[in-house]
């Protein structure tokens, strides 16, 4: 006889258990591939408003949080599953009460705590330097303990950070050269999508497993080529009209071509700009959202395959998890995708 399925949690406070797990009524949790940090809304029991009215210990904004989450029974053959969705900064706390109790809500993003990642402004020139190393120099100035990297290498000429937070230039720098950065409190992942694609499948869904589902396909916004026009220093000319010279780069063909202004050192890395910005629109082409039961081997930039549901069916990259849990009811997920088309 299958056991029922169930949800239970460990959640650390700065390392150590103060109370939280046993306290957790239900967790909302968003893991996204690269571009927005991951968010967790923890609810708690506020038993006899202890924590409003500052009694013992007392959870506050700016401390970490490790949270992960056993599921019970969800599988024929598996006593539990765990998945570890990692460490947050608490940045917002909600105290409430009323006919269902007290309540405590705590939410968290996984980005470093403090020292301005997301605000302090920066103007610095780079030259001569790959993206690896960038990241790198900034990893270390926040304290972050890893970084994981696969991808290309290319020199890039040089690159301005004008009145930038760090972690609004590194995204920016990425989607540049065409490649895609996840933001952890601990480290920095960076990936060259096509890699990630090429993977194998994590799981096969047909329409059975959908409590809702909805797919789009669409022309508007996407693209079969690009157009992009940067300047050109010589520093040798000794005519002021040709010191600079407007370059323009073709990439991919028409009938839909993107027209880009972008800076660039080079013709290479034009090329890498221009591509990146057209697989970018391209993403959206045939899209997918639909909301099952839970899975824990389902994360954002995983593979998954649609079959048995016609023009839908194919091999979708997995760009959004929004779980939604609870210990009795148990354990619903809704996923983003898009299919896996030919890049640039």
């Amino acid at each position: 006889m299958q056991k029922s399925r169930r949800v239970t949690y460990q959640i650390l406070y700065d390392g150590a258990e103060v109370g939280l797990s046993s306290r957790c009524e239900s967790l909302s949790y968003t893991d996204n591939d690269s571009g927005n940090a991951d968010e967790i809304t923890i609810n708690l029991s506020d038993r006899n408003m202890e924590w409003a009215l500052g009694k013992g210990f007392v959870p506050e904004k700016e401390h970490d949080l490790d949270v992960t989450i056993f599921f019970h029974n969800m599988t024929n053959n598996s006593i539990y599953q765990l998945y570890h969705c990692g460490n947050f900064t608490i940045d917002d706390i909600t105290y409430s009460g009323g006919s269902g109790g007290h309540k405590c809500s705590i939410k968290g993003v996984s980005l470093p705590a403090g020292l301005g990642f997301q605000t302090g402004k920066v103007s610095k020139t780079w030259e001569k330097v790959t993206v690896k190393q960038i990241a790198e120099e900034i990893k270390s100035k926040y304290g972050m303990e890893n970084l994981y990297f696969w991808a290309g290498e290319p020199i890039i000429e040089k690159v301005d950070q004008e009145e930038q937070s760090d972690s609004e230039f590194i995204a920016k720098l990425c989607s540049d050269q065409g490649l895609f950065i996840k933001i952890y409190k601990k480290g920095l992942v960076i990936f060259d999508k096509s890699m990630y694609e090429a993977r194998g499948i994590t799981a096969t869904f047909s329409e059975t497993d959908f409590e809702d589902w909805s797919w789009n396909s669409t022309l508007i916004g996407t693209y079969t080529g690009a157009k992009i026009s940067y300047i050109q220093v010589d520093k040798k000319a000794k005519n002021k009209k040709e010191k600079t010279k407007i370059i323009s780069v073709n990439v991919g063909e028409e009938p839909r071509i993107l027209v880009l202004n972008e800076k660039a050192g080079s013709k290479e890395e034009a090329e890498r700009t221009a591509k990146a910005k057209v697989n970018s629109e391209n993403e959206k082409a045939v899209a997918l959202e639909f909301t099952a039961l839970g899975n824990a081997n389902i994360v954002a930039s995983c593979n998954i395959e649609i079959k048995g549901m016609g023009r839908i069916d194919g091999k979708y990259y997995v760009t959004k998890v929004s779980h939604d849990l609870s210990g009795g009811s148990g354990h619903k997920m809704k996923v983003s995708a898009y299919r896996i088309f030919t890049r640039l």
